[in-house]
């Protein structure tokens, strides 16, 4: 009977650290970002999915799955941002690799985004005006839809 309680134990422990460690590894990203990037940037998180484009925060695989996350009509992110702001994007993939582009900044991830493995770009908004930007690799059927806008006021 003692061998069941500590077996029922022990199965207890192995599925809670299993089901624990998706927030621990979330919780020390954030803290090792917030170690990374000064205090006065603006960071955006982009989430490319080749349905839905880029969407504007962190949307993950189970979520696609669920499909409870992700707007279901298409809006295509617009960020603003002052001039002077340092920005960081942090770009991530849901589902294939997509690439990048910021042309307006000479901003081109080619080597790709791939799922689960986040990619960071950073720049000064050292000029206004409203800039593109896109996905720069053929990532599936919808990739025309992959943009989105960054609007830098004075």
């Amino acid at each position: 009977m003692n061998l069941k309680k500590a077996d029922l134990c022990y199965l207890l422990l192995v599925v809670f650290i299993i089901a624990a460690l998706p927030f621990c590894i979330s919780a020390y990203d954030r803290y090792v970002w917030s170690k990374k990037i000064p205090r006065e940037t603006k960071v955006f998180h982009l989430t490319g999915h080749t349905e839905k484009g880029w969407v504007l925060g962190e949307i993950h695989a189970l979520d696609i799955l669920m499909d409870n996350l992700i707007p279901k009509k298409q809006t295509l992110p617009v960020i603003r941002v002052r001039k002077g702001d340092n920005v960081v994007l942090k770009l991530t993939s849901s589902d294939v690799v997509h690439g990048f582009s910021l042309k307006g900044f000479g901003i081109f991830i080619n080597d790709g985004i791939h799922p689960g493995k986040p990619s960071t770009v950073s720049f000064v908004a050292d000029r206004s005006g409203t800039f593109t930007f896109a996905c720069n690799a053929i990532c599936g059927s919808h990739h025309e839809n992959m943009f989105g806008t960054i609007i830098v006021t004075a």
